[in-house]
């Protein structure tokens, strides 16, 4: 039996990477023969439980929930506790004892670390059977200097967890080299590691090639709204080029996250659109929606410093559409290929010299969209035997 940790997907109906990439594992596991049983950590009982009626629904049909307006629930602490406490209050939904997922031949696997009060559940199951197996994105709050105190224990403390696990799925190569270094400096013990990337997000067939349509170009970016992400230094270049006289619109798609950082940056966008420029910000779309922002795009930029993976950059691609990314890893090594442009993403200037050259040489974008459209990506077809062979190993031995 799968024990699936799925509670980053089945609080709030949120379209973040996390939550999506979460549901098409689920939805292939439960395709197999595989036994499978999604569970979501309830910090206020302090236990795993069986999905409620309400987490049953947003794990596999988040757009069945209503959302008020273009406004998605923000990706943060609060939130995802008071839709918890919510669920607890309304359905009361049964508990998984420890022993019932700890058992010879059963397997929990942790599809996403949030650092609640599971951290010390976790570390209390290394003396009973069966596996525990974690996928691990990234390490970011503990590269950024902006987290410190209580939080950053915290974090401290969930790589104290991946460690105790008997295996852990790395999103890319940077981020098993961050878990390996983090487990050095913090003189922890290391546990086995795999590399294995994401696929493309989007589930279904790719979808056929489409030429942006004539008219003012749209540029768009992907990504939740914080520091990290790196928005601000893409308004800015942005109006470097507005106030040069190029017209462009500017769509931003991305829930938002950290309160503070966020408002930066819906003020940053509100005050452009008081100026008279196109832009425009949208925080929840469906995968159908995600997909016509795409095909609305000239290009699209991926502006962020610090990540696991990337994976707007593999979408843009998969739509045929060329992106400006970063320098740096993995963007640098997710982005090597057709259709992609590289930029030091901390200076607006930079930035806005690579978006000038696409905006001012529509062929040249051409071009690198159909570069990019034919340039071959892993599917979830592909991700999935491989995934299947690290949670059971022994099959077919």
């Amino acid at each position: 039996m799968i024990y699936l940790d799925v509670t980053g997907a089945c609080r709030l109906p949120l379209q973040t990477g996390i939550p999506r990439t979460t549901r098409e594992l689920y939805r292939l596991l439960r395709g197999t023969l595989i036994d499978v049983m999604p569970v979501a950590w309830q910090p206020f009982a302090r236990s795993y439980t069986q999905l409620s009626p309400n987490a049953e629904e947003l794990l596999q049909s988040p757009f069945s929930v209503k959302v008020a307006g273009a406004r998605s629930p923000s990706d943060s602490t609060l939130p995802i506790l008071a839709a918890a406490l919510g669920d607890l209050l309304l359905f009361s939904p049964t508990k998984v004892k420890r022993e019932q997922m700890c058992t010879r031949g059963s397997t929990l696997l942790i599809t996403s670390i949030f650092p609640d009060n599971r951290l010390e559940y976790l570390l209390k199951l290394n003396e009973l059977p069966g596996r525990r197996l974690a996928i691990f994105h990234d390490a970011i709050p503990l590269f950024d200097k902006g987290v410190k105190g209580w939080i950053r224990g915290r974090h401290v403390k969930a790589l104290e967890v991946f460690s105790a696990m008997h295996g852990v799925i790395c999103v890319s190569e940077a981020s098993e080299s961050a878990l390996k270094q983090l487990w050095n400096e913090y003189g922890m013990a290391h546990t086995t590691t795999h590399v294995l990337p994401w696929p493309v997000p989007l589930g279904g067939s790719r979808p056929y090639y489409s030429e942006p349509p004539d008219g003012i170009p749209t540029v768009l970016c992907v990504g939740r709204l914080k520091r990290l992400k790196n928005q601000l230094v893409l308004l800015e270049a942005a109006e470097i080029l507005w106030r040069e006289g190029l017209e462009f619109s500017l769509n931003l798609v991305g829930c938002e996250d950290v309160p503070a950082e966020s408002r930066a940056i819906l003020k940053t966008i509100e005050m452009l659109k008081i100026a008279g420029r196109l832009i425009n910000w949208r925080g929840h779309v469906s995968d159908k929606e995600l997909n016509d922002e795409y095909h609305r795009a000239l290009f699209t930029v991926f502006p962020s410093l610090e990540e696991g993976m990337g994976l707007p950059i593999l979408e843009s691609l998969w739509h045929g559409r060329p992106v400006i990314c970063g320098l740096d890893e993995p963007m640098l090594s997710v982005g090597r290929g057709a259709g992609c442009l590289h930029a030091d993403m901390r200076y607006p200037r930079e930035l806005a010299s690579a978006m000038r050259g696409l905006l001012r040489e529509h062929p040249r974008a051409i071009i690198l969209a159909n570069e990019a459209y034919r340039r071959p990506l892993r599917t979830w077809n592909d991700y999935f035997p491989e995934f299947v062979k690290i949670l059971n190993p022994n099959a077919g031995r």
